[in-house]
């Protein structure tokens, strides 16, 4: 199924763990880039589904394409914030990354390289591993439900790590 938000779990431990080096916004732009391919041919009525955008060079691709429309996005919105608008909020250190050039690559990178990682486990006609195998080995590695599980609690452990920064941040203020 394209846009599952399971995906978005692994990125919220990413968050939490390396707040200050990891753009959210970045790994979740890619996620959904990446699904966008499998959207694309569920229209057309086309098998594979998944192509070249859910293996790790094309995903890698894929993340790196993201980080640069965002960061051409983070550009325009400086020029915009001098007219006016605040952007004061990501002066934090937990939004930080949201706009620094560090955090929006490293959610790019991350964000391609954990789509077909993910996918590779669950779905039949993922070939993450092309152009030099058309093997998937990661393919029913875990369970269905032991996939889904883990990346809820990888979300779980996320958000609690974000909020715990969160709260320390304000505190220090």
């Amino acid at each position: 199924m394209p846009f599952t938000p399971f995906n978005f779990g692994p990125g919220l431990l990413f968050k939490g763990l390396g707040c200050r080096w990891f753009s959210m916004t970045t790994f979740v732009a890619t996620q959904i880039v990446i699904d966008c391919e499998t959207l694309y041919y569920i229209k057309r009525h086309e098998w594979p589904l998944h192509r070249s955008l859910h293996t790790f060079v094309g995903a890698t691709i894929a993340g790196c394409a993201t980080a640069a429309v965002v960061l051409g996005t983070r550009s325009c919105l400086r020029k915009f914030s001098r007219g006016g608008y605040d952007l004061s909020g990501f002066d934090r250190p937990m939004f930080r990354s949201e706009l620094s050039t560090v955090g929006i690559l490293t959610g790019g990178l991350v964000g391609g390289l954990t789509h077909p990682l993910l996918d590779g486990l669950m779905h039949r006609d993922i070939r993450p591993f092309l152009p030099w195998t058309e093997a998937n080995p990661l393919q029913g590695a875990v369970g269905l439900v032991a996939l889904h599980l883990g990346c809820l609690l990888a979300g779980l452990i996320g958000l609690v790590l974000v909020a715990h920064r969160w709260y320390w941040d304000r505190q220090s203020r």
